[in-house]
C-alpha cells in the first residue's frame, strides 16, 4: 500500500503561502450569501493550502473531504477573520499529517470562535476605529477638503491591513501548539460534542422564534370561534414551524437548491394568504 503520509510536502505554510492566504483573505466576503455566509470565501482563501497538502492523485478523496469541510456556514467580522483562517490552516495541516486527527473538530472550532471573534471585531472596527476615522475625516470634509474621505479610508484600512496580517500569523503559530495540546488533553473532542449540542439548541430556538406559520382557518361552534391553529398549539406550541423547519432541512439534505426552496416558500405564502389558509 502506498504511504501517502510520507509523500506530504514539508513546510507547506511557508512565507509565500502566508502571503497568498493573506491576499486572498481580502475577498473572503465577496461570495457572501445567507446560506453559507463567508463559507465559500473561506474555501477560496484556504484552497491553495489544501491543494498543496494533498498533491497526489491517491489523496483525492481526502482533498475533496477537506474542501467540503469549508463550505459550511462561516461568518466573522471581515477585518478580523484571519484569526479563524490562520487557525483553520494549522488544523488542516495537522489533519493532513495525522490520520488519527478528528477532522470534525475543525468545524467545531469554527462554530466556537465565530460569535466571540465577531463581537470583538464589531466593537473594535464598527464602533471604535470607524468612529475615530469618521471624526478625523469629517473635520476636513466639513471645510470642503477632499482629504476628508481620503483620511477616513487611510486610517480605517491602515488598522484593517495591520490587524489582518498580524492575526493571520499569530493565529497560525498559536494554532500549531493549540491543536496539539487540545488533542492530547481531549479538549477538541469535548469542543466537537459541545458544538453539536449547541447547534441543536440553536436550531430549535430559531424554529420557535424566527419561523412564523399560523393557520387562519376557523369555524363557529356553539357561538364560539374555533381555530384550527388551536389544535396544533394543544399538541405542542410552535409545532407547525418545527415541521416546516424539518421539511426544509430534509430538502437541503436532498440537495434541493436553496433558491428554489425560498421561492417555493414565497409562492406558498402568497397563495395561502390569498385563499385564507394562512
Amino acid at each position: 500500500m502506498l504511504n501517502t503520509t510520507a509523500m506530504k510536502p514539508e513546510n507547506v505554510m511557508d512565507d509565500a503561502m502566508k502571503k497568498q492566504l493573506f491576499r486572498r483573505s481580502w475577498a473572503v466576503g465577496a461570495a457572501y450569501n445567507n446560506v453559507r455566509g463567508q463559507g465559500h470565501g473561506a474555501l477560496f482563501v484556504l484552497y491553495p493550502l489544501i491543494d498543496k497538502l494533498y498533491p497526489n492523485p491517491e489523496q483525492k478523496a481526502k482533498k475533496i473531504e477537506a474542501l467540503k469541510r469549508h463550505t459550511v456556514f462561516y461568518n466573522i467580522t471581515p477585518q478580523v477573520n484571519t484569526v479563524g483562517l490562520g487557525l483553520f490552516a494549522a488544523m488542516e495541516e495537522k489533519c493532513a499529517a495525522d490520520d488519527d486527527f478528528d477532522a470534525s473538530s475543525i468545524n467545531a472550532m469554527k462554530a466556537a470562535i465565530m460569535g466571540p471573534m465577531s463581537g470583538i471585531g464589531d466593537a473594535m472596527f464598527q464602533v471604535t476605529i470607524r468612529i475615530i476615522a469618521t471624526s478625523i475625516g469629517l473635520s476636513f470634509a466639513l471645510n470642503g477638503s477632499p482629504l476628508g474621505g481620503l483620511l477616513f479610508w487611510l486610517i480605517f484600512n491602515a488598522f484593517n491591513y495591520g490587524i489582518r496580517k498580524y492575526l493571520l500569523g499569530k493565529s497560525y503559530n498559536m494554532g500549531e501548539h493549540l491543536v496539539e495540546a487540545a488533542s492530547e488533553s481531549g479538549l477538541l473532542q469535548m469542543l466537537t460534542r459541545a458544538a453539536s449540542i449547541i447547534g441543536l439548541f440553536m436550531v430549535g430556538a430559531i424554529a420557535a422564534s424566527a419561523v412564523k406559520l399560523n393557520f387562519a382557518l376557523s369555524w363557529q361552534t356553539a357561538g364560539a370561534e374555533i381555530g384550527i391553529q388551536s389544535f396544533f398549539d394543544a399538541i405542542m406550541p410552535k409545532f407547525i414551524p418545527l415541521l416546516l423547519t424539518l421539511g426544509i432541512m430534509r430538502a437541503v439534505q436532498k440537495k434541493v437548491n436553496a433558491n428554489m426552496i425560498m421561492l417555493g416558500i414565497i409562492v406558498a405564502s402568497i397563495l395561502g394568504a390569498w385563499i385564507g389558509l394562512f
